[in-house]
């Protein structure tokens, strides 16, 4: 890339100093041919002649103006592109002229040749004033051929003055480029045999490089390819444009079949989806390739023995720079031992519930911070809350309870087994506070819920109504004591409490 740069800088200034070169010949052929239309002027007063000078003057005046302009801090490049256009130099070659005056103004040679330029310029504005002196001298009415013979004179002399000038002009110019032309080779030369072994160690770094990074994309294919192969997942790449779909060897063995068993389009797994799997599937690809929603779906496809599995599907579309999907990759995961644990523990759970539902007793359980989880019909009928009003409530704010006989509250179960770990039960009866005031009278005992490792993860209330069963206790005294049929006191009975008045 030096070397070219070098060789680019080698040719734009040589081309520059080629363009200087002739700017200077169009220069003095100008100078040259404007004396001679103003001397045939003086002798003809052909008003012809002189506007062809004019034609022609305009040529070192339009160099002139494009200097002045480059000599600026901040030049107007569009004034010193006009100037040089007046001077007729070539559209081609105006880049490369100005640039060699911006960059070498200053430069000892160059600077020498603009010397010369800016001379000659002076003599040249002198020549401007004496053909205006004698175009008033011819245009006056009676012009004085003393006074044209002198103005002629003149014109001679400012002639001769700038003959010398213009070859001292094309010798300067001339050791600037054969000088620059000198210095461009050996720059150039220098630059080879500098950058030539830099190259060739550059090169060979490179090789290295290269190499190591074959050799490190062919370590990273390898372990690619033993992740695919290794991991439980198939794998699907779909070009979009092409219509062509890659599945892994791992994802045709997931549906029992073979690698020459299966096409590679789209339309091969699609008719293998379940029936009723089928919309949802397709509403999901249209709304990650559309809206770029995620893909993420659940479905059954048919193995190679017709029965139907359950499949995890999850991928990830690449778009091109209108946000158009030209691409989309994934990986399929079977799921079917998951879903069936799945219906296991949710038909579990259903017995659960309808046993909880049905038994006799209120069940309460709560987390081991003491929040309530659930509450079966019969809690909820003791302690007047439903299950979903009392979900997440602390188990205080639905469950209250006083001792019978003082009064004062009763601790909270709760507390106590996550407090000891353990079972509590109470013998004592308690009066369950209800939320509409009345009271129930019952017998409480909780359990720890624990998780596999052992660790508890929340409590279990059982709470047992004893108000029937009091009822049946108070019914039974009173049938002991009482005669069935005149409702009195029986004979037992009065001889208790007539021991009991003769005690006291």
């Amino acid at each position: 890339m030096v070397l070219i740069w070098l060789s680019a800088e080698s040719m734009s200034t040589l081309v520059a100093v080629r363009a200087y070169s002739e700017g200077e010949s169009l220069w003095s052929k100008a100078q040259k041919t404007g004396v001679f239309h103003l001397l045939r002027y003086a002798e003809t007063r052909d008003d012809t002649h002189y506007q062809k000078y004019r034609e022609v003057i305009v040529v070192p005046l339009g160099d002139r103006k494009a200097r002045e302009e480059m000599e600026k801090p901040n030049p107007d490049y569009a004034v010193a592109w006009q100037g040089l256009i007046e001077g007729r130099t070539h559209p081609d070659d105006i880049p490369h002229v100005i640039k060699l005056f911006r960059r070498f103004r200053y430069t000892p040679m160059i600077k020498e040749v603009v010397q010369v330029w800016e001379q000659g310029d002076k003599y040249i504005d002198e020549l401007i004033l004496t053909a205006e002196d004698l175009r008033r001298e011819v245009t006056s009415g009676e012009p004085s051929d003393e006074r044209i013979h002198a103005i002629i004179q003149k014109v001679f002399a400012i002639d001769a003055k700038l003959t010398p000038l213009e070859d001292r002009f094309t010798q300067t110019l001339g050791d600037a480029g054969r000088t620059t032309q000198t210095l461009l080779v050996i720059g150039n030369f220098a630059a080879a045999l500098t950058l030539i072994p830099l190259g060739i160690y550059l090169s060979q770094r490179m090789v290295r490089r290269r190499e190591e990074a074959e050799e490190a994309l062919k370590l990273s294919q390898e372990r690619f390819n033993l992740a695919v192969t290794g991991s439980n997942d198939g794998l699907w790449d779909w070009d979009i444009d092409t219509s062509e779909v890659y599945y892994s060897p791992r994802f045709k063995q997931l549906l029992g079949l073979r690698d020459i068993e299966m096409e590679n389009t789209m339309q091969a797994l699609m008719s293998r989806l379940h029936e009723d799997d089928r919309s949802a599937t397709e509403a999901a690809f249209e709304a990650h390739l559309m809206k770029s929603a995620p893909f993420d779906i659940e479905m059954r496809l048919q193995t190679k023995a017709g029965d139907f599995r359950w499949f995890r599907s999850r991928g990830q579309s690449v778009r091109d720079a209108d946000g158009r999907a030209v691409r989309m990759a994934g990986a399929i995961t079977d799921i079917t031992d998951r879903r069936l644990a799945a219906a296991e523990l949710f038909a579990e759970k259903e017995r659960a519930q309808v046993t909880l539902a049905s038994i006799a007793d209120g069940v309460i359980t709560t987390d081991d911070d003491g929040w309530v989880e659930y509450l079966n019909p019969v809690a909820e009928d003791l302690t007047g809350w439903k299950a979903g009003s009392a979900r997440g409530l602390p188990l205080q704010a639905i469950f209250r309870m006083v001792h019978e006989t003082t009064r004062q509250p009763a601790p909270s179960p709760i507390e106590m087994v996550l407090r000891e770990e353990r079972n509590v039960e109470t013998a004592a009866t308690m009066l369950l506070l209800r939320n509409d005031g009345t009271e129930i009278p019952i017998v409480q005992s909780a359990a720890p819920i624990r998780a596999r490792s052992g660790e508890i993860t929340g409590v279990v209330l059982v709470l047992h109504d004893v108000s029937r069963e009091r009822q049946y206790a108070a019914k039974l005294s009173y049938q002991a004591s009482h005669d069935a049929l005149t409702g009195l006191i029986n004979r037992t009975e009065f001889e208790q409490r007539l021991a009991l008045a003769l005690m006291s």
